[in-house]
């Protein structure tokens, strides 16, 4: 066996992190790592790899103690969830020094490098410094320089986090050549359509393994899906995993949003040519729509695409080189701060203070939104009382899972009432369970009028939205509802694309 873990235990104060972990991975299997936010798997592979020591119990890696890898050191591949970039050197730079330090050879360097810039579409972007690139820019760059060498073991901890899907689907295409020439690669995935993908999956939970299997036999012959396992394993009052589905996502149909019946069609947002320019790059080119009040408008694309720049110009935060805009009524070039008044704002890293607590951090965004003390008191238990933290009122809001700190970030973004609220990728790399959740306090929104303006790179959740813009190379390549989408791409014999498969056609057809 590759790896074995035999009651693998790891403690913090009084916390149980990890709890009696015993697993064995075989030479060359594709193991996934699945659970709620907070479950311990990120903690199982830092002490696999040997960055933390176990409080009890033992895990032996290509024979060798996790206490004690400096042996067989160079044979261990690991990308955390915070991969360690340079910021002030280039992609290409970055790449290259990962590839010295585990004394890849030039020949074979070069080879790597040609191979991961394709798959990641980064080669337009190699002489970029590290630090100029978006969040699943970072993230794909973080890929390519974990995979420059070919170790015998991999450790991959949440790696496709905000990475586009047609990126994701070359990825797990190189994790497949990977596995075909016998490396043993463990996962960690928010993604449980990759999760389908391994070979087997273990479930945690509160630092317990409560299931290890194929993900067929897990979802007894895809019965259900592996979703649906998931989250009837922890949230104690969702029904058992036994509805029938087919292999797959299957979905819970939410109800529809105010915008979708036709009720308050006035637009909130209003584009006509929008561009920026970075120097000679154009990040957005000539982008046109109009999105009505009361709307879930999802806005995707493929990483660097230009979601992000255009957010930050419908927030206020970015001047537009030409091209004339409008949110809430007020001009994106010359009421800037007018707007910054009348809309909320989530980012990708939750704009949140993690050394204080959750009480301080609403009453920060409180002061900076200038409510008035009876105001404040209200909207903060609603806040509180939303995002379900009435009992973690006092923790700071580093301690928090994922699903908590991101319905504290929207319950902070939406404190002053805002009738737009732009979402830039919410819900990346948290559980599923939290992902719902989420999407229900989005439409609960929605109900009461007020606009949505999300980026997301799940397919499932783009499902959601009232209508759809396809953005890439920062032009608007497409826009409609799900449903319109899909029927434009149906085949001849009338059989329906999935999103996804319409995201990738879309694409592959503007690079061709």
């Amino acid at each position: 066996m590759t790896v074995i873990a035999h009651n693998l235990t790891r403690r913090f104060g009084d916390l149980t992190a990890v709890d009696s972990l015993s697993l064995s991975i075989s030479e060359g299997e594709l193991f996934g790592l699945v659970g709620s936010d907070g479950a311990g798997k990120t903690t199982i592979l830092r002490m696999l790899t040997g960055v933390m020591d176990p409080s009890s119990g033992e895990a032996r890696i290509l024979g060798h103690p996790s206490v004690n890898l400096a042996p067989v050191r160079g044979d261990i591949g690991y990308m955390s969830q915070r991969f360690g970039l340079y910021p002030d050197l280039t992609v290409g730079e970055n790449i290259r020094f990962y590839a010295d330090l585990f004394g890849v050879a030039d020949a074979e360097r070069r080879r790597r490098t040609e191979e991961l810039l394709s798959f990641s579409a980064m080669a337009p972007f190699v002489g970029r410094q590290a630090g100029r690139l978006s969040g699943g820019m970072k993230q794909k760059l973080g890929l390519c320089c974990a995979l420059i060498h070919q170790p015998r073991v991999l450790f991959l901890d949440e790696p496709t986090n905000g990475v586009d899907p047609l990126s994701r689907r070359d990825f797990w295409r190189i994790l497949r050549d990977l596995r075909a020439a016998g490396v043993t690669i463990l996962v960690a995935t928010a993604y449980l359509d990759e999760a389908e993908r391994c070979d087997r999956v273990g479930l945690l939970h509160q630092g317990r393994l409560l299931a290890c299997d194929t993900p067929e036999k897990l979802t007894n012959g895809w019965s259900s899906s592996l979703e649906e396992l998931v989250i009837s394993s922890i949230d104690d009052h969702a029904p058992p995993a036994s509805k029938p589905g087919h292999r797959g996502s299957v979905r819970r149909q939410p109800p529809p949003s105010p915008a979708a019946e036709g009720h308050n069609r006035l637009p909130s947002v209003t584009l006509n040519g929008l561009t920026k320019r970075f120097g000679e790059f154009v990040a957005v080119d000539d982008i046109s729509l109009s999105v009505p009040a009361g709307q879930i408008f999802g806005f995707l694309g493929p990483n660097g695409a230009g979601k992000s720049t255009t957010i930050r110009m419908l927030c206020g935060i970015l001047s537009p080189s030409s091209g004339r805009g409008r949110v809430a009524g007020f001009d994106i070039a010359t009421e800037p701060e007018r707007i910054k008044e009348n809309i909320g704002y989530m980012s990708q890293r939750f704009s949140l203070y993690e050394e204080l607590t959750v009480e301080e951090n609403i009453a920060f965004y409180a002061g900076v939104y200038r409510l008035a003390a009876d105001k404040r008191r209200e909207r903060s238990e609603w806040v509180i009382e939303m995002a379900g933290l009435s009992e973690r009122r006092g923790s700071r809001a580093g301690e928090l899972s994922g699903g908590w700190r991101q319905r504290l970030a929207l319950g902070c973004a939406i404190l002053h009432e805002p009738p737009i609220v732009f979402l830039d990728e919410p819900t990346s790399g948290v559980d599923p369970l939290s992902r719902r959740k989420f999407w229900e306090l989005i439409y609960s929104l929605a109900r009461g009028g007020v606009t949505v303006f999300v980026t997301t790179h799940y397919m499932d959740e783009a499902e959601y939205c009232d209508r759809l813009a396809l953005i890439y190379r920062g032009r608007l390549v497409a826009i409609g509802t799900p449903d319109e989408m899909k029927r434009e791409r149906a085949t001849a014999g009338g059989k329906v694309p999935s999103l996804e498969d319409v995201f990738i056609g879309l694409i592959e057809e503007q690079d061709s």
